[in-house]
C-alpha cells in the first residue's frame, strides 16, 4: 500500500510544481525593475498618486505581466546616463535615435507622442516657417534632449545658436528674464510647468508659436548592459498591448486631459 501511494504523491507534486512554473512563466518574472526620469508633469510627477501619466501606463503594463516598477527621479541627462551604464534598468519618454540604439532595447510601441513647440515671450514678435528663421535667436534646450533630427543637425553645424541647460524650470526662468529667446518644449508639459512653478504674473508673459517643431513618438528604453532586459522589454510590449486593448490607456489619458487645461 505504501509503495502504491508514494509514486502517486510524487506525480501529483510534480504536476503541481509544473503548473506553478507555467503560471509564473505566463505572467512574467515576478521581479522589480528600476526606471529613472525627471519630474515632467503631467507625464512624470513624483508627488502624484500614480507618479504621472507615463509612469501609470508603464507600471500598469508591467503589472499585467508580473513585473513591478520602482522610479528614481533625477534630471533627464542623468537618467539616460544611468540607464546607459546599467546602474538602473532603464528610462523612458525618449526618442529613438541611431546614437541610442546600440545601448538600449526600445519598446515596440511608443508610450506617447511628444508635440514640441517654440515657447517665447509674448512681447517678442516671432514667426517661423523653417529653422533658418530662428538663426538670429538664442535658443535654450535641455542637456541630453534630442529635439528633432533637423534641430540637432542645425545645432551641430552651428547654424543656430543653442544654449544647453539641465533644467526645464531654469530654461523658463531664463526665457522670462530674456536670457534666451526661444525654448522648444512639449506643449502640455510646458504649460503645466508654467502653471505650477511660476506666479500668474510671470506665466502670463509666455506663449507658444502654434506651429509644431516636431511631433515624435517617445519610448521606454531598457539598458543592454543587462541581457535579461531583452526579455523584459518583450514582456512590457505584451502588457502594453493588453493595456491598449482594454481601453485603460485611453481612460488614463482622458483623466489627464480633463484636469486643468493649459492656456496659451
Amino acid at each position: 500500500m505504501k509503495n502504491f501511494f508514494r509514486p502517486t504523491i510524487y506525480i501529483v507534486a510534480a504536476t503541481i510544481s509544473l503548473f506553478f512554473c507555467l503560471l509564473l512563466s505566463s505572467i512574467g518574472y515576478g521581479k522589480t525593475i528600476t526606471l529613472a526620469a525627471e519630474n515632467w508633469q503631467p507625464y512624470v510627477f513624483k508627488q502624484d498618486k500614480h507618479n504621472g501619466f507615463a509612469c501609470r501606463v508603464i507600471s500598469k503594463a508591467f503589472e499585467k505581466v508580473g513585473v513591478s516598477v520602482e522610479y528614481h527621479f533625477t534630471n533627464w541627462a542623468r537618467a539616460l546616463e544611468m540607464a546607459k551604464d546599467g546602474t538602473i534598468d532603464g528610462t523612458f519618454l525618449w526618442y529613438k535615435t541611431a546614437e541610442r540604439e546600440p545601448f538600449f532595447y526600445f519598446s515596440e510601441a511608443p508610450i506617447l507622442t511628444i508635440s514640441v513647440v517654440f515657447f517665447h515671450r509674448k512681447n517678442m514678435l516671432f514667426n517661423w516657417d523653417t529653422l533658418d528663421n530662428t538663426k538670429s535667436y538664442l535658443i535654450g534646450a535641455p542637456i541630453g534632449s534630442h529635439i528633432s533630427d533637423e534641430f540637432e543637425r542645425y545645432d551641430k553645424s552651428g547654424l543656430i545658436n543653442v544654449k544647453r541647460i539641465s533644467s526645464d524650470i531654469t530654461l523658463f526662468r531664463m526665457l522670462i528674464r530674456s536670457r534666451i529667446d526661444l525654448f522648444p518644449h512639449d506643449f502640455f508639459v510646458g504649460y503645466s510647468q508654467l502653471n505650477n512653478s511660476f506666479s500668474d504674473d510671470f506665466s502670463r508673459v509666455i506663449t507658444n508659436h502654434p506651429k509644431p517643431l516636431t511631433e515624435r513618438p517617445s519610448y521606454l528604453l531598457l539598458s543592454k548592459k543587462n541581457p535579461e532586459n531583452r526579455k523584459i522589454i518583450k514582456l512590457f510590449d505584451k502588457g502594453f498591448s493588453q493595456l491598449m486593448e482594454s481601453g485603460e490607456y485611453d481612460q488614463f489619458l482622458d483623466e489627464v486631459l480633463t484636469k486643468k487645461q493649459p492656456t496659451p
